[in-house]
C-alpha cells in the first residue's frame, strides 16, 4: 500500500488549510454548505475505495 508523496501531501495540506480558513469566515449556513460538500467528497472516496468503509471494533 502506497502513501501520498511529498507533493500530494503538500497539496492536501494546502486544501485543508483553505477549508479551515473558510470556516473562520462563514456563518452556520455556510458551514452547512461546507459540510455537505465534505460529505460528498467522502462519499466519492468510499465509492472509489469501498474497502475503506470498514467498522473497527
Amino acid at each position: 500500500m502506497s502513501s501520498l508523496n511529498r507533493q500530494q501531501s503538500n497539496h492536501l495540506v494546502q486544501h485543508i488549510m483553505g477549508v479551515e480558513q473558510l470556516l473562520t469566515e462563514v456563518d452556520e449556513q455556510g458551514a452547512e454548505e461546507i459540510l455537505d460538500e465534505l460529505y460528498l467528497l467522502i462519499t466519492k472516496l468510499l465509492e472509489q475505495f469501498p474497502q475503506l468503509d470498514q467498522d473497527e471494533d
